[in-house]
């Protein structure tokens, strides 16, 4: 992210969850109050292929390595990966779509294969070698530097506040099952639209 987030910044923003409070910080601001439409041309150069650069395991993989978490907290990161990549590289990161269910957003094929944890912790057993580009490392190293500090819940909130899902999740029930798929236009232009990076 042009070298915007090396590590933490200075730039703390104060993320209000329904329960507790957590400090934020990075160049990828979490500032929900604030958000723009980007018009249907700045956005028509985004690269959205039916398929990914990388399958979504394999970015999953690359946030489990950096230690056990449960399945809402890798689904969470797989998403602000893929949609930070539409936002500042203007393609496709995973091969998978997210969509708009209760808990926040969600790749059914990710959450396929790790149902059988449950609310536990994914363990991974071995060696996992995930080979990403330099510049695409960069970017999950950023992702986890904004968001790795938080729990599942905690970033299952910060996404309800935030306009991707929102907008998937008009018309529905608060508890009510959707499977729209977040739209990537609305992901590039609203995570666009509150980067604090250069």
């Amino acid at each position: 992210m042009n070298g915007a987030m090396n590590s933490k910044h200075n730039t703390a923003v104060t993320t209000s969850y329904s329960a507790y409070h957590s400090y934020v910080t990075s160049a990828i601001s979490t500032d929900t109050q604030r958000y723009v439409i980007l018009p249907a041309d700045e956005t028509a150069d985004i690269n959205i292929e039916e398929t990914g650069k990388y399958s979504v395991f394999d970015i999953a993989n690359w946030f489990l390595k950096k230690g056990e978490m449960t399945q809402k907290k890798v689904q969470k990161l797989c998403y602000y990966a893929q949609a930070w990549c539409y936002a500042l590289k203007g393609y496709r990161l995973e091969d998978t779509d997210f969509q708009a269910w209760v808990h926040g957003p969600v790749s059914p094929a990710l959450w396929d294969r790790f149902k059988s944890f449950g609310y536990d912790p994914i363990r991974i057993k071995g060696v996992i070698n995930v080979k990403l580009d330099p510049d695409d490392e960069k970017l999950l190293e950023d992702v986890w530097d904004t968001y790795g500090d938080n729990t599942g819940n905690a970033l299952e909130a910060l996404t309800h506040r935030e306009l991707p899902w929102m907008e998937a999740r008009k018309g529905y029930e608060p508890d009510e099952r959707c499977s729209v798929v977040i739209s990537p236009s609305t992901m590039a232009s609203y995570y666009k639209s509150i980067y604090a990076g250069d």
